[in-house]
């Protein structure tokens, strides 16, 4: 059955508007090449550490990918002693031993827990923890080997109990809040970190489910999370951010005793020998007396956050008694001797997986950069010579352009911006370089970029738990930037254009994680650079809550389309001249979209793009979709006109 979607406007525009029948054809896939897996990396979120079935220390890591990997690593020497997949998961920042030495893994994005049994030849799957919940966050065993893990979207709590091998649900423990983000256990109580719509602490009794909130400082109403949560002892040690101050309490008071600022996280090291626990501040491993809260540094500096801690025997006149040992991001291994001081960085021998592709543009050479998704990445290419090149250094690159013969990136978190030269050596901090970040100003994901004459305009997704995204318009020339915040009131900016002097933008009702959207539908604004101000904003289709994707074809004609909805605008007037429907989607089943779709019009006078899992064409005069590959995800066009698109890790080429 045929269905007609009208655009509702306004009675004055009615009679400019066309509607059509919306119809497609199925791909024919026979042009599609597969180039390959463009990025592989090491990337770790969360570890544990503990013993092998003969008293080895090992440390116990997941390494991200598709899928991810469980590693077992010697805490000592860096050997891998076995390594599992782990079915249908991308990664885990949750990993906890319980008193028996079993390791428990919480994933994501599947929201699944598994068990491994130092020893044997497998990994267990113990299933998803809540339905509807696809991410375990953080996790921790009490004294009789029960498992508590904190969950997204709902901010939820459950426990596994390996005697019954069931999962009890506490539900939500913070109203409104999304993320249960950090979790530790004392005795009968679970202490939970939530956010990232403000921060909050909240106290389990893990028999009766009663929830308590203990109250933090009015200073830190305006922060985004408890990020962090270790339970040293009688110490419960709580990081919010974004400030990074980690909050002591004296667990037999709920009294804050302490506060530490400038933390790096993630975790606090279990005490060690005089009474002492181990942290990161400001890059340097510091000592923290728990009796008298007097904090010292170690000297071992340099360092980024560290993936938990554990407490080895190394032996020798170096490393005598018991050493701290900490896993890296990358999977190097840190030891560090309290009794002489000595430290040191070895490699873990964990296998860099395939990073999933997060972005793809076309660089100032014609060839096709690739961004990796959360573990980072860039890779290049050369379309000429059927040649891939991975780079290293890169954040998780959420869009990119090309600008004045460089490739510019924005860059998750912070909304960073950086730019490469390709024609140069690359050189990570040299080429590329880091221009600005926006992370003062509440920015954390910038997703639209566009050359727009001598500047560059970035539209940014706000930081968690914020609303309001942001036009900043950059002068490479100068180094300089104009920040425009709420240029359209609590929407973020997804897309860009530019044509004579002025940027058009799509926006999302969304803003970051963690908050519902306070506005209904998206718009388009219109943006003067010269003069640095907006001309024009308007809803182009009713009832859409994102606009995606924006081009201009050779008539100057704007064309958008939302996530499914394909519109043509006239600048001039500000009419929309007709709509399609091209893919039809419940809005009301959509947690955010910040990136539904790209668009291009061709030389051979027809759009290009991609959407809804499909590469499409469409005749601008008839409006005919043509879906030209399923199964495809982003979009990029090389220099010779073939179009490339992503699954999962691999990238493709559409040859035209």
């Amino acid at each position: 059955m045929r269905k007609i979607y009208y655009l509702f406007i306004l009675t004055a525009l009615l009679a400019s508007v066309s509607v059509f029948y919306a119809t497609s054809a199925k791909a024919d896939e026979s042009n599609v090449k597969e180039i390959g897996t463009a990025i592989n990396s090491v990337s770790i979120p969360g570890a544990a550490y503990g013993e092998g079935p003969n008293g080895e220390d090992w440390v116990y890591a997941v390494a991200g990918g598709s899928p991810a990997v469980f590693n077992v690593v010697n805490a000592e020497t860096g050997e891998r002693v076995d390594s599992f997949e782990l079915e249908g998961a991308s990664n885990s920042w949750a990993l906890t031993v319980d008193p028996d030495g079993n390791v428990y893994v919480g994933t994501y994005s599947n929201g699944t827990l598994f068990r491994y049994t130092p020893g044997e030849d497998h990994i267990e799957n113990l299933g998803t923890a809540i339905a509807g919940e696809s991410f375990i966050w953080r996790l921790s065993s009490d004294d009789q080997g029960r498992i508590y893990g904190g969950t997204f979207p709902n901010a939820k709590v459950f426990q596994y109990d390996p005697a019954t091998d069931e999962f009890r649900d506490y539900g939500q423990m913070s109203e409104g809040q999304q993320y249960a983000r950090s979790i530790d256990i004392y005795k009968d109580k679970a202490y939970v970190g939530v956010g990232t719509n403000g921060p909050n602490l909240v106290e389990l009794d893990i028999e009766t489910g009663k929830k308590r909130e203990i109250d933090l400082p009015e200073k830190f109403d305006d922060q985004t999370n408890v990020y962090d949560m270790t339970v040293v002892r009688d110490k419960l040690f709580a990081r919010v951010t974004g400030v990074s101050t980690i909050l002591v309490f004296d667990l037999k008071t709920m009294e804050i005793i302490d506060e530490i600022e400038n933390a790096s996280g993630l975790d606090v090291s279990p005490a060690g020998p005089k009474n002492l626990a181990f942290l990161i501040i400001d890059g340097e491993l510091h000592s923290y007396n728990l009796q008298s809260l007097e904090l010292t540094p170690t000297g071992f500096d340099d360092l980024f956050s560290a993936r938990g801690f554990g407490w080895i025997t190394i032996g020798g006149k170096d490393y005598p008694g018991k050493t701290l040992a900490g896993i890296t991001w990358n999977g190097n291994i840190r030891h560090y001797n309290p009794i002489t001081g000595n430290h040191r960085i070895i490699a873990g021998q964990i296998e860099g997986q395939p990073v999933d592709i997060q972005s793809l543009a076309q660089g100032p050479n014609g060839n096709i950069f690739v961004g990796g998704y959360f573990s980072g990445g860039l890779a290049e290419y050369d379309y000429q010579n059927d040649q891939l090149t991975e780079y290293k250094g890169m954040g998780q690159i959420e869009g990119m352009t090309t600008h004045n013969d460089r490739l510019y990136m924005g860059v998750y978190t912070g909304a960073g911006l950086f730019s490469y030269d390709p024609d140069q050596t690359y050189d990570y901090g040299t080429n590329p370089v880091e221009h600005f970040e926006l992370k003062g100003q509440d920015q954390d994901r910038p997703f639209a970029l566009v050359s727009a004459g001598d500047k560059l305009a970035v539209g940014t997704v706000p930081d968690y738990g914020k609303l309001g995204g942001a036009l900043t318009i950059f002068d490479p020339v100068t180094e300089e930037y104009e920040f425009h915040r709420n240029v359209v009131e609590n929407q973020s900016v997804i897309s860009l254009e530019y044509k004579d002097g002025l940027v058009y933008g799509g926006t999302s009702v969304w803003g970051g994680l963690g908050i519902q959207p306070s506005e209904e539908e998206a718009k388009l604004f219109v943006w003067d650079v010269e003069n640095g101000q907006k001309v024009s904003e308007t809803i182009p289709v009713q009832g859409e809550k994102a606009i995606s994707a924006l081009t201009f074809d050779d008539e100057g004609y704007l064309w958008g389309l939302t996530s499914g909805v394909l519109f043509k605008y006239e600048p001039e007037s500000g009419e929309v001249l007709a709509e399609k429907e091209l893919y039809s989607l419940d809005w009301d089943q959509v947690g955010h979209l910040w990136r539904g779709g790209f668009l291009t019009y061709d030389e051979d006078g027809n759009l290009y793009g991609q959407t809804h899992g499909e590469l499409f064409k469409v005749d601008p005069d008839t409006l005919e979709h043509e879906t030209l590959v399923d199964d495809a995800l982003l979009f990029a066009e090389d220099g010779e006109g073939n179009f490339y698109f992503a699954r999962d890790h691999k990238l493709y080429k559409y040859e035209r």
